[in-house]
């Protein structure tokens, strides 16, 4: 005997477009470079990055690309460098408390730069500097 009701579909709206298809590219390649730009003149963290970083630079290209992919981008990090494992590419770095607030004003500063010039709503802005608080703190691994 055959159920007498279908099963009606698990959802008939339509998926959300990703922060990426809703803003493009461009917001996140001016955050990366910004942050870079930023850190660039940071006496409080600068010695924990390469000497390059510049928007050429290997470190803005992976932060790009980074940012890109997890916003619903393009997967060319991961096809680059394989899974992300954010953490554990960072253990080397000695980061603290007081280097997670430098690179989170820098990181937050960039982000206003970039709403103001992008035109950025506050909801994806909120976003953004959502993911980036709690991945800078998630990044801390000394004390």
């Amino acid at each position: 005997m055959s159920d007498p009701i279908p099963n009606p579909p698990l959802s008939s709206a339509p998926e959300p477009a990703s922060l990426f298809q809703q803003l493009g590219e461009r917001p996140f390649v001016c955050l990366a470079e910004a942050l870079y730009r930023n850190i660039d003149g940071d006496a409080r963290i600068r010695k924990h990055f390469p000497a390059d970083l510049s928007p050429s630079s290997e470190a803005v290209r992976d932060m790009r690309e980074f940012l890109t992919q997890f916003f619903g981008g393009p997967d060319h990090y991961s096809a680059r460098k394989g899974h992300p494992r954010l953490r554990a590419r960072h253990l080397r770095f000695p980061i603290d408390q007081a280097a997670r607030d430098a690179w989170l004003d820098n990181a937050l500063k960039a982000l206003a730069e970039v709403a103001q010039s992008e035109s950025l709503d506050e909801t994806a802005r909120g976003t953004i500097a959502a993911y980036l608080v709690r991945t800078s703190q998630f990044m801390i691994n000394r004390e």
